[in-house]
Parts: C-alpha cells; structure tokens; sequence
C-alpha cells in the first residue's frame, strides 16, 4: 500500500506539472513550491536554534478558517512560539501570504518521503497541527519518527473513508499514533472508538468561534445597508449557476417587500453578464457602485467582490448557500452567526455543520429547484421564520467554544508550555 501511494502521489504532482503549462491554478502551485528548501532555511537561520516552534498546515482558506482561531489563541497565550503556517492549494496561500499572526507562511512540499524527512527535520517543530482533512503519509510519518506531538483538529469522519476499509489499516495506523485528536461530532468518536483509536476528544468546529467573531465585529458598508434599508433581504452566498437560475426564474418575488442580494461564486466578467442577461428588474454591481450611491430602487445587489460576504448576511433576513446542485454547498456558518436561517440544496451530507443546522430546524434542504418556492413562502410565516431564527441561535451557542477546548487539551498534555 505504501508503494501504490507513492505512485499515485508522483503521477498525481507530474499531471500538476503538465497542467500548470495551460491552467493558472496549477501554475501557481507549481511555482510556489520552487526553492522551498533555500526558502525556509534562509527563514530558520533567523532563529535561535532552540526558538519553539508551531507548524499549523490547512489544506485551503477554508480549512484555514478553523484552524484560525485555535492559531491566534495560542499566539495570544503562548508568544514565544513561532507561527510557522503551511497551505497545500493556491487559494489559501495567496490570500493569507501575509496573514499578520504567521511568522512563516508556505506551500506544503509535495508529500515524498524525502521532502518530508527535510521539511521537518529544516523546521525542527515542537508541535504540528493538522486541520480537518489533511494526512500526508510521508510527513505524518517524518513527525512520528522525530517525536514531534502531532494533532489533528476539526477532523470529521465517515465509515466508508481509507482508514476504516480492509485496505487501510496503514493509513489507519497513522490515525493510531497521532497524539490526539480533535473531532466535530459524537458519531466521529464513536467511529474511532469503534476502531481502536482512544485519544480523541469531541471538540467541534472552531469555525463557529471564527464566524461568531466576524459577526459581533462592527460592520459598516453604506451602499449595502442603503439596498436594504425598509425592505427584507434575501442574501444568496457562493451562488453557481443553477443556483442562479432558481433565484431569477420568478423574480415578481424580488418586487415587492423582499430584496435580492446575490455573490456568485464566479466573478469572472463572463459569468457577471450570464446573470446580469437574466435579470429583468433594476440591479446593481456591487464593484460599479459610487460612494454615497443610493440603491433604494434597486431591487437586485450583484455582490462581485471578494471578502465581503461573511459581512454582508448581516443585512439579511434570511440565507441560501450555493453549490447544492453541483459539487457541494458553501459556508453555512457564516449566515449561521448572523442569525438567519439557511436553505441550501441536497449535496450537503459531507458536512456537520449543516447537517446539525437542519436538525435543530435552522436550516432547510431544497430537494430539487422546483421546491424553493414553497419553502420560501413557508418561511415568510412569522411564526416559522422566528422559530427557525431560534434554532439557528441555539445551535451556534452549544457550539462554541470548540478552540477553547482544543488549547486547554494541549496544555494538559504539555504540548504547549510558556
């Protein structure tokens, strides 16, 4: 098994190659990997040879988003540490390349045993986290044979993963000796109970600290609230394109005491004219709004900007979340912490979150299209809006807390010392 993963990591990096000649995305990850090995010794030769060190890795922004909080608490609490933050995909390293509380900030080597051995044997860590869905076998196991405490945080499990299949007792053995790990649900323990795997501590999500964060912040963007002013807003987040076509197919509803805010998840100009050729009643591009702009007779918001969204729901009434038609939805926390109650479409089994909002009644599944708008009507009953809104409030309180709980089991273990 460790041969077939090393073949197919080697072909999988050479298409990465091949592809970086034609796709931008693939360049990048490519490009960003040149000299890492000049890059981060030029940076650790800066250190004192015995300067703690965390090394905190996320596949992408949104594995960052929960790996942020428990971040920035220890950086908070623990100072003399080091911040050493690592992203395996593009997305995540471009947006958060000076991202303030990181003292070091890089693309994960791909995973080969010899990258490994030099990563961290260069880096010399005193702990490692891993967010979520990140397992590299060849520098899990360059941690485990440096004694490196190694931990897993805001992990999620599912029966029909490698780990738990007859083939995967070697990656299961990595879930073995990982020092500990932080999961999001119950049924994640119990799975691991189940196969020999103790150290395991139900967490949740730091992401509700992050999203909750955000929105107790002070927010403030004049030509939004100028949209929403006297009226009911409808904030569609990570929109694709049958997303689209559902919101604008009877757009009657958008005329009257609701509005419609949608932030597709595609702002290139080409997608940005396919929505704008289907709406028929006045909109606005966000990006083409003067200062002062008064959009009370707009009736549609085209939000084409980046980092804005976790702010915006704050003017809303009520929230889809994009992407359930396809692959699989977005971010349903963050319209979550503003207090508004989620629809989102079937493909969402994969994720805790918003399976745990639809069981406590905060969150809605719109089967097909066909059936938005029932549900939709159904939610303009005071009665079921505020009892929905209630649910979503209770979710996000028993929910928090989860960095807490994950830097207070690290200084039990002495992971973590002043």
């Amino acid at each position: 098994m460790r041969l077939l993963y090393l073949i197919v990591i080697h072909f999988y990096h050479l298409g990465i190659r091949l592809a970086a000649w034609f796709h931008p995305k693939a360049r990048a990850w490519v490009d960003g990997r040149q000299d890492w090995q000049e890059q981060l010794a030029q940076w650790r030769n800066t250190l004192a040879e015995d300067t703690p060190i965390l090394w905190m890795h996320c596949a992408s922004l949104g594995e960052f988003e929960q790996g942020r909080p428990v971040l920035e608490q220890i950086r908070q609490r623990f100072p003399a540490y080091k911040m050493v933050l690592t992203f395996y995909s593009p997305s995540g390293y471009e947006q958060q390349r000076q991202y303030p509380h990181a003292d070091y900030v890089a693309y994960l080597p791909p995973d080969s045993p010899g990258n490994a051995r030099t990563w961290v044997t260069m880096l010399r860590p005193q702990l490692a986290i891993f967010v979520k869905y990140e397992f590299w076998l060849f520098h899990w196991q360059a941690l485990f044979r440096q004694r490196v405490p190694t931990f897993l945080i805001a992990a999620s499990f599912r029966p029909r993963q490698v780990f738990f299949r007859w083939y995967g007792g070697m990656f299961k053995k990595l879930l073995q000796q990982v020092t500990f790990l932080f999961v999001q649900t119950p049924a994640d323990r119990q799975l691991l109970n189940r196969h020999g795997i103790t150290a395991v501590q139900v967490a949740g999500d730091p992401r509700v600290d992050r999203v909750l964060a955000i929105a107790t912040a002070e927010i403030n963007f004049p030509q939004v609230a100028s949209f929403a002013t006297g009226h009911r807003v409808f904030v569609a987040g990570s929109t694709w394109p049958p997303d689209e076509a559902m919101l604008l197919q009877d757009q009657s509803r958008w005329e009257g005491d609701w509005k419609l805010l949608i932030a597709p998840h595609d702002i290139s100009p080409r997608h940005l004219d396919q929505i704008a050729a289907q709406i028929r009643l006045p909109y606005q591009r966000f990006s083409q709004l003067a200062e002062g702009a008064d959009l009370s007779a707009c009736r549609i918001l085209i939000l084409d900007t980046i980092g804005m969204l976790s702010r915006v729901y704050h003017y809303g009434h009520l929230a889809y979340v994009g992407g359930g038609f396809g692959v699989n939805i977005h971010n349903t926390l963050e319209p979550a912490a503003h207090g508004l109650p989620v629809l989102f479409g079937p493909r969402h089994q994969n994720f805790p979150e918003a399976l745990a909002l639809r069981e406590t009644g905060g969150a809605f599944v719109l089967p097909t299209p066909a059936d938005f708008p029932e549900r939709f009507r159904q939610l303009q009953d005071p009665d079921q809006y505020e009892n929905a809104r209630q649910a979503v409030l209770t979710y996000l309180n028993n929910s928090r807390g989860a960095s807490d709980k994950i830097v207070a089991q690290l200084e039990v273990l002495k992971s973590l010392k002043v």
